[in-house]
């Protein structure tokens, strides 16, 4: 997989600059070792603080975005979204998978810049599909986001 990832994306849309990356979940004892080989599993904390401080703060998206495979929540203490977004300060919304979460709406999280942080899952096997929006106000950089699943028959 060298050379083959890059570690975030930054999309343009109608003057809105949105910046997205994402997260996996540890392949170790979760996977066989022979289908991950030499992939390296990098600390999802270190890895998205570092990802939404060089989209928001020095390439200045509007937006950013995290696509978490890590899980919704877990008894143990182990990295979920929703410790990423309590733990965070730029990322706006967490789109999840893993644990296969079926969530009315997106749950809110203040982060630890004490501001809004959305996390939402829709699901499995394209059941529903999720639809979040935002509300972005450019000269007070204010956002408002809202979503809800859709479900696919």
């Amino acid at each position: 997989m060298h050379g083959k990832t890059i570690k975030n994306k930054i999309f343009q849309q109608q003057g809105i600059k949105i910046g997205v990356y994402g997260l996996g979940i540890e392949l170790n004892g979760l996977v066989p070792e022979n289908l991950y080989k030499e992939t390296v599993y990098n600390d999802p904390l270190k890895a998205a603080l570092e990802q939404e401080k060089f989209l928001a703060e020095d390439q200045k998206c509007d937006l950013v975005i995290c696509l978490s495979h890590l899980g919704y929540k877990y008894k143990e203490n182990k990295v979920s979204d929703q410790i990423l977004a309590s733990t965070l300060k730029h990322t706006d919304l967490i789109i999840g998978g893993h644990t296969h979460t079926f969530m009315p709406e997106p749950e809110r999280v203040m982060n630890a810049a004490n501001k809004e942080t959305l996390i939402f899952q829709v699901g499995w096997a394209g059941i529903n599909l999720g639809r979040v929006d935002f509300v972005l106000n450019k000269k007070t950089r204010k956002k408002l986001g809202f979503g809800n699943p859709v479900k696919i028959s």
